[in-house]
């Protein structure tokens, strides 16, 4: 390699004479030496790129922002590890080359999509925030792997947030590392009916206008209460039943007096409602912003229900910020919480940065691992001409991988691409977020 080094701070005609004089062996050492420093140099120019997007405005900023600082901050770890291996054995670092703003708005996040499909080098698309615009985007996706008759964009694309139920089977090029709100929400009241015996009847609300935590109100959340022996006592749904989605639109129609927007700041007539039916427990299908301002109105109106469910995504440092007082006592599954030492490591590592891990944030994280982890089992070459072969070589692998170990244990994912991850229940407790059971066992 020295003998490399000096020849290369030599110009042309001086090399070319001392070619000629070398002896064929060692000329033909130095031609691999040459090959060698042209390899490492090949290496260090190329990296896999990825390009991220979610909330960066609007009420659900922060889970875009906490998103891409997990992002961020995996893939430094990551790197300084000694980055990902490609097909030819070279390691090259990951590189997010952007994080833009999708403001949960359907249209925006096609277009970035669009964009990132179209005319930059990533090999991947992390993101987005809320799952009308997953659904709205995962819509403009080839549907099936090698459709030739479907236009459909052949961009994979890795998200962390939408946690609608169902959203994977949109495309065979969507793929989500999310919890299934079911099976979460089923557990929990099987444990709350039988921790709280005293607990019988039921209301509450949500935001009408964000899909997500509207559908997992109506269809998932309502329903499990019901399933496990608990009364509903909101306004009368004749269809309503213990089936997940059971007079959903029925209790979407009866409900709207007692629902919201998410940008409402008056939650005045709803609080009084619930006041009026004087249940034993409320549920919060909300995200933070709306959620603190239905429990700071109904503190104000002293609706003082013996327990508080919220919604999964309100299960976040952005809650405490808004509404710590008013918020304690809810009880909320979820998917993240520091109990491993993997999840106390990047807890720190995404705090030190300023930002912190919650449900969709510590995904952020493990899907720079899984981005890492599909780039090896794919062999992809990271050269732009080869960028249309090594999308569909990381897809292909991201679909093969069915099992990895998420921050807080194994993550899988069945045939239709829906995630199972593990959980755990966490309730507020004199202003921070505690867990308080551990389904893992």
């Amino acid at each position: 390699m020295h003998l490399c080094r000096s020849m290369f701070r030599l110009n042309v005609k001086e090399e070319i004479k001392i070619m000629k004089r070398l002896f064929r062996g060692v000329s033909v050492g130095l031609l691999g030496c040459a090959l060698m420093f042209s390899a490492l140099t090949s290496s260090a120019e190329r990296s896999v790129k990825v390009l991220g997007w979610g909330a960066q405005s609007g009420p659900l900023k922060s889970f875009g922002v906490n998103s891409e600082t997990a992002l961020r901050s995996a893939v430094a770890e990551i790197n300084a590890a000694g980055g990902v291996k490609l097909g030819d054995g070279s390691m090259v670092p990951i590189e997010v080359i952007g994080y833009e703003d999708s403001a949960c708005k359907k249209d925006q996040n096609i277009a970035i999509l669009r964009k990132t499909a179209s005319t930059t080098d990533a090999i991947v698309g992390m993101g987005t925030t809320c799952s009308g615009s997953c659904q709205a985007m995962f819509g403009v996706l080839q549907k099936k792997v090698g459709d030739a008759s479907d236009s459909g964009l052949q961009m994979p694309i890795l998200a962390d947030t939408c946690i609608r139920p169902g959203l994977a089977k949109i495309s065979e090029w969507a793929f989500r590392n999310v919890p299934n709100e079911i099976a979460m929400y089923d557990a929990l009241f099987a444990w709350l009916s039988q921790q709280h015996p005293d607990i019988k009847t039921f209301s509450g609300g949500t935001e009408t206008d964000q899909g997500h935590s509207f559908i997992t109100h109506t269809k998932v959340i309502v329903q499990a209460a019901i399933r496990h022996g608990f009364e509903w006592v909101g306004p009368a749904v004749p269809e309503l039943g213990p089936k997940v989605g059971q007079g959903a639109k029925e209790l979407q129609a009866a409900a709207k007096t007692q629902h919201w927007l998410m940008g409402d700041t008056n939650y005045s007539v709803q609080a009084r409602k619930i006041k009026k039916q004087n249940p034993d427990m409320v549920l919060v299908s909300s995200h933070p912003f709306s959620a603190c301002g239905f429990l700071k109105e109904m503190k104000r109106q002293r609706v003082k229900p013996k327990l508080l469910v919220g919604l999964t995504s309100s299960a976040s440092q952005e809650t405490l910020n808004g509404c710590m007082k008013e918020a304690e006592g809810i009880i909320i599954p979820t998917g993240f919480a520091p109990i491993t030492p993997a999840a106390q490591k990047a807890n720190e590592i995404v705090s030190k940065a300023g930002g912190f891990l919650d449900l969709h944030s510590a995904a952020a994280w493990e899907n720079a691992y899984l981005v890492k982890a599909a780039v090896e089992a794919a062999g992809i070459s990271a050269n732009p001409e080869n960028l249309a072969e090594d999308r569909a070589k990381f897809r292909n692998a991201l679909a093969g991988i069915t099992a990895a170990e998420g921050l807080i244990g194994p993550v899988t994912r069945n045939a239709e691409g829906e995630a199972s991850k593990p959980y755990v229940y966490v309730q507020v407790v004199d202003g921070k977020w505690e867990v308080i059971h551990d389904p893992r066992g």
